[in-house]
């Protein structure tokens, strides 16, 4: 070899990209160039061929790659593309590719081995990387479809077959075909494909059809795959079946607005409606009826028929209000035996007037229940936006005040509202006067009703529920002087009463080690609304010196409509103390998801009226199930109240609602019963 060859040959050996090397057979370097050096993490070829000299102990993270790598030179004289997980100086381990040869004496006998390295790490990670994303293609549970810019489909995961019944050879190598016909605009459609194309993604909702036809709802997500150089080259679709929690969504709204029974709107939505005529008569100077309803016997009928059949006259009332109104008339159910009738562009008076009459005269006719002809005839008081409120809650309470009136004057089947009715209401003045006495006396007594869990069987707290002991009257119901005690603005004063005397309660049977985990106490509208709550009931608190996680507070849907973001940050006041929140009555009101899962509840508390036929009702145990696997989503637990027999329990603990309240376990019970009923129940959790 003349010298300037062998000049060529070093500098290609000392600059080359590969590492070079010579060894022997037994694993010791010969001789390597820098490249090699480099890629095994050594300062030069010296330094390597001086440090790494058992290339199966010291190189190979397997050692017994190496004797694969000799066996194969042995009997092959040569290997390529050897890949092995090597060790660099510093420890860390990378791919490498190794192609080598046998350098053989003339007697045959292997003198040493010659080969070059390249470090293929990045194309491992690659590779490692596209595994994994063919894994994820394949078990994910959304639908995956790539389709090119044409929009012809190129492939498709099992999930997507499994969601829409198509097999993919029905779809590979065909025009994409994902929107239910009919579904969508054709401007929204190339929206979606422009938006994808333009800004790289388009995500939201469609409609998607099955191979059997059938629609769904679905989430869809677009994203727009380009080239290095910028061109599009595919478009990757991830889809979603979201038909059953629309589903979901869709009862939850319904039962947020609708009072189940009657079908009738509820009384937010009716309250809403109401709102929004006072803004159309705003603008176009005109007026507003609103017609309070009550039946007359309707607890006649309770008793004597029972339940079912007040049900089944509810029903038929609605059905006759409905028909006597206008297509623009809003008639809703209050709760019980109260419905209101909203009219907008009422002219006059006398417009309000045929209204009710007609009313009345459809409720004349006998009600068909169960068999018997029976006649509730009804109560209404009238009022009017402007002249008799400029609120609905004004509108609402007067016109429920001309009701009350009509009530007591059986002569008049109904009546309007005027500006000296509540003066001359005695016997409401007459209760708040009692009431604002009894404000500061002694007149008001804490009853606590026992909640337990079904599992193990265990008292989990009480709920404490006031009394007043009127001196004359004797035992007032709380359903006639709460809402007094709203309207007048006692109830700050009754409700600081009741949780200062709850806290004591609970604090004095903690200190004497009585079995109470947890005392509940329910926060009235007002109450939530007022500025003072949270500073108050931390102070309450802390006077009584309980820790703030065993007392727990009650509010219902309603207090919280309105300003949803000044509800979550009190409702973040009171978590900060540490007390425990819930929602009572749940189901009856307003409840929207979107508003629902930002409020830091604890407990959703549902109904009596979802308790009371859900071991008859079709529907009643899926609305509990439903509302338990809400609750469950969104980390809240559940309580059912009303429970009064083993029935309703069973089927509760069938749909896993397994804490209640209720007379299957004991009514509301004085201080010292309740204690009584402490000692005697079993060990609270």
């Amino acid at each position: 070899m003349s010298h300037e060859t062998e000049e060529q040959y070093r500098s290609i050996f000392e600059n080359a990209v590969e590492g070079i090397y010579q060894t022997t057979v037994d694993g010791r370097y010969l001789r390597v160039n820098p490249a090699l050096a480099d890629i095994y993490g050594y300062a030069s070829p010296d330094d390597l061929i001086a440090n790494l000299t058992d290339i199966a102990c010291q190189l190979y993270v397997d050692p017994g790659k190496r004797e694969a790598f000799a066996d194969l030179m042995a009997r092959q004289d040569r290997v390529h593309s050897f890949e092995a997980r090597v060790f660099r100086r510093d420890g860390s381990i990378i791919w490498i590719s190794e192609s080598a040869r046998c350098v053989r004496d003339a007697d045959g006998r292997i003198r040493y081995y010659e080969g070059t390295v390249q470090d293929i790490t990045e194309r491992k990670q690659h590779e490692e990387k596209i595994r994994l994303l063919a894994t994820v293609f394949d078990s994910v549970a959304d639908g995956i479809l790539i389709v090119d810019p044409e929009l012809t489909v190129q492939a498709i995961n099992p999930a997507y077959e499994i969601m829409t019944g198509f097999q993919r050879e029905e779809l590979l190598r065909r025009p994409l075909v994902l929107f239910a016909p009919g579904s969508h605009e054709r401007d929204f459609i190339d929206a979606i494909w422009t938006t994808a194309r333009q800004s790289g993604r388009w995500q939201g909702e469609v409609t998607s059809f099955r191979h059997s036809g059938d629609a769904f709802a679905a989430a869809l997500s677009v994203t727009s795959v380009r080239a290095p150089n910028g061109v599009l080259e595919h478009y990757v679709l991830t889809i979603a079946d979201i038909s059953q929690r629309k589903s979901q969504e869709h009862q939850i709204r319904y039962q947020a607005s609708f009072d189940r029974l009657t079908d009738l709107p509820n009384r937010w939505l009716v309250c809403e409606r109401l709102e929004e005529a006072i803004v159309r008569a705003q603008r176009s100077k005109s007026k507003v009826a609103v017609a309070f309803l009550d039946l007359n016997r309707f607890k006649q009928v309770n008793d004597t028929l029972g339940h079912h059949a007040g049900d089944e006259l509810l029903k038929l009332v609605a059905r006759r209000l409905r028909n006597c109104t206008r297509m623009t008339d809003t008639v809703g159910r209050l709760g019980g035996d109260e419905f209101l009738i909203v009219a907008p562009d009422a002219a006059d008076r006398s417009a309000g007037a045929r209204l009710v009459e007609k009313v009345l005269y459809s409720m004349d006719e006998p009600f068909a229940v169960r068999n018997q002809e029976l006649f509730c005839g009804a109560s209404i008081g009238i009022a009017f936006y402007p002249d008799d409120g400029e609120t609905a809650d004004q509108l609402l309470r007067n016109a429920d005040l001309a009701m009350y009136h009509a009530k007591r004057n059986p002569e008049h089947k109904y009546v309007f509202y005027d500006g000296g009715m509540r003066e001359r209401s005695g016997f409401t003045l007459g209760l708040e006067s009692d009431l604002r006495r009894a404000t500061g006396g002694g007149e008001f007594e804490l009853h606590f009703q026992p909640k337990i869990d079904l599992v193990g069987n265990r008292t989990i707290g009480a709920e404490a529920l006031i009394r007043w002991r009127h001196p004359i009257r004797g035992m007032v119901s709380p359903a006639e002087f709460i809402p007094l005690a709203e309207e007048t603005g006692l109830i700050w004063e009754i409700g600081a009463w009741t949780l200062i005397e709850s806290c004591r309660r609970l604090a004095d049977w903690i200190g004497r080690d009585l079995p109470i985990p947890s005392v509940s106490v329910n926060l009235s509208p007002r109450q939530f609304q007022d500025a003072r709550l949270v500073g108050f009931v931390r102070s309450v608190v802390e006077s009584a010196g309980i820790p703030p996680g065993r007392l727990e507070l009650e509010l219902t849907e309603g207090a919280m409509i309105g300003d949803i973001e000044k509800a979550v940050t009190i409702l973040n006041g009171l978590k900060d103390i540490g007390v425990r929140l819930s929602i009572d009555d749940f189901g009856t009101g307003y409840s929207s998801l979107a508003y629902l899962k930002r409020f830091p509840i604890d407990t959703l508390k549902i109904d009596r009226s979802f308790v009371r036929d859900i071991v008859k009702s079709s529907t009643d145990p899926a609305i509990v199930g439903t509302i338990v696997n809400l609750a469950e989503s969104l980390g809240f637990d559940t309580i059912a109240e009303g429970v009064e027999t083993q029935e309703q329990a069973d089927m509760l603990r069938q749909q896993r609602c397994t804490r209640i309240q209720g007379f299957l376990i004991s009514r509301p019970l004085p201080v010292d019963q309740f204690e009584t009923f402490l000692c005697n129940s079993v060990v609270p959790a």
